[in-house]
């Protein structure tokens, strides 16, 4: 997946945010980190999430 700039910095904002309910803010971790190119394994242990949770 590759994410454009701006995307980036959205996600990268929304997830700092503290109005932002905690599973809104681990969807946009998963779909940042999977932008930079971590495997989903390592996103899933670093959220301590299922894979399946990852890959939806």
């Amino acid at each position: 997946m590759e994410l454009s700039v701006e995307q980036a910095a959205v996600l990268r904002e929304l997830v700092n945010s503290r109005d932002v309910p905690a599973d809104i803010a681990t969807r946009g971790r998963i779909v940042l980190w999977s932008g930079e190119g971590r495997r989903r394994k390592d996103i899933a242990e670093l959220l301590g999430v299922s894979l399946p949770t990852v890959d939806r």
